[in-house]
């Protein structure tokens, strides 16, 4: 005879509590004690017995998911990040599910089985999803959170790192370091994390430009990747003059220059030159590259977009918010610290 699996009836009259008690148990958001919830989940551990997640689902008209939405993971930062995130995710008792809108032509079919699972919320991170994305999930009633998006959305929160901020931060210790001829360097194809980046680093320097303190070049390469970083180098370091710092507004571009550089000039000639890069990603901190650069910290973003789902599930009908991460510098080999800072 197969054997019948434990109902919670079953764990209601060994644990002692009304039928309602165990269902509410597995609440996390129910009110409680936590002695009762430790005394249902003991006697369901002893029963074998497994909560009906489809049931629950139909009740509650959400599940325990939460889409995880990222436009590729060619970028290291957004692999971290997004790695990052899932920890978060399910650190909250939640179960993460991925979705890769890199790919145009099938974007429409996966937001359509997305949002059939009923998902408790979506966090969209950075990177070129369209706008429309979020907005096809607030109509269904799914909560939204953007990280490091550009959108003003009058129904999504945003989280972003200060951007603009990190750009203030690289163009300050250019200047603590007394570099006078200086380069930004981002993608062509624009992102609103790079543009603000770059943004922040000239208007911190516009007062040194207009007094002729400085000259500042603003360069554009392919893509956010380290190829584009290596074939950029060229054009930087063989340029009439020579700048004596470079910013890159992600890491990988900075990375891909660094490289170049062995190869187009000597090692005493690449002392002169300080090197800052943006994000902090695990390449910057290998001992090939020991870039300085302006830390975002993928953990305290991720804690932050988990904790605004969160907050939005608890209430339903207040605000959208707005927060803003500091970022911070990291001083490695390719720009020392300055021993008056």
């Amino acid at each position: 005879m197969t054997k019948r699996n434990a109902t919670s009836a079953d764990v209601a009259v060994l644990a002692g509590v009304s039928q309602s008690t165990v269902s509410r148990s597995f609440d996390p958001d129910s009110r409680i004690s936590e002695a009762t919830r430790q005394r249902v989940f003991a006697a369901a551990e002893q029963l074998g017995y497994q909560i009906n997640k489809a049931a629950q689902t139909m009740i509650k008209k959400r599940s325990d998911l939460v889409g995880l939405v990222t436009a590729g993971l060619e970028d290291p930062f957004r692999a971290e990040f997004l790695h990052k995130l899932i920890v978060e995710v399910q650190n909250c008792g939640l179960r993460p599910m991925v979705m890769d809108v890199s790919n145009q032509q099938t974007i429409d079919e996966e937001l359509h089985g997305l949002i059939q699972y009923q998902l408790s919320g979506v966090i969209i991170t950075s990177g070129t999803p369209s706008e429309n994305i979020g907005k096809a999930f607030i109509r269904h009633g799914i909560p939204v959170v953007l990280v490091n998006r550009t959108e003003h959305s009058d129904e999504a929160d945003i989280v972003n790192l200060d951007n603009e901020g990190a750009g203030a931060i690289a163009a300050e210790a250019f200047i603590k370091s007394g570099k006078t001829n200086l380069v930004v360097v981002r993608a062509k194809k624009p992102s609103f994390s790079s543009v603000m980046r770059a943004k922040g680093f000239l208007n911190y320097l516009a007062s040194h430009i207009n007094n002729d303190e400085i000259q500042v070049t603003e360069v554009l390469c392919k893509t956010g990747n380290y190829d584009s970083g290596y074939q950029i180098a060229g054009k930087i370091l063989t340029s009439q003059h020579k700048p004596d710092g470079v910013f890159f507004c992600m890491d990988h571009i900075a990375c891909g220059f660094l490289d170049a550089a062995k190869q187009l000039i000597t090692a005493k000639e690449m002392q002169s030159i300080g090197v800052i890069g943006c994000d902090d990603i695990a390449l910057a901190r290998f001992k090939a590259y020991d870039l300085t650069t302006v830390k975002q910290p993928s953990t305290e973003i991720a804690k932050a977009a988990v904790q605004t789902l969160l907050n939005r599930l608890k209430s339903p009908t207040s605000a959208p918010s707005k927060q803003a991460i500091p970022a911070e510098l990291i001083y490695r080999s390719t720009l020392a610290k300055p021993i008056t800072d």
